[in-house]
């Protein structure tokens, strides 16, 4: 079993915009926000994938989206494609839960 299927199965679970997920630190360098406790990350670029989101270490795989149950994946559609099926111009998204 993924580990990402697993932690999204805990309640409180959301996607997470990455508008929302970074945030302006006081000395201008941008950070993730504290808020959220971030579960994974998706990238337009690897569309199966869902990778870990850390703004300090590289990027690690977590698992597929493949294995994700049914409200994460129209989690993931509906942020990335609007209601005519037309790509949106978001290119990332995180999963987390907000502390």
């Amino acid at each position: 079993m993924s580990t990402v299927n697993y932690s999204l199965k805990h309640k409180g679970v959301r996607l997470i915009s990455a508008d929302k997920a970074w945030v302006q630190g006081k000395n201008g360098k941008r950070k993730l926000n504290p808020k959220y406790k971030f579960v994974g990350k998706i990238q337009m670029s690897m569309p199966n994938m869902v990778v870990t989101a850390s703004d300090k270490k590289k990027p690690t795989f977590k698992g597929n989206t493949y294995d994700l149950n049914r409200t994460a994946k129209k989690q993931i559609v509906g942020h990335f494609y609007d209601d005519k099926g037309k790509r949106t111009r978001k290119t990332v998204a995180y999963f987390g839960i907000e502390k």
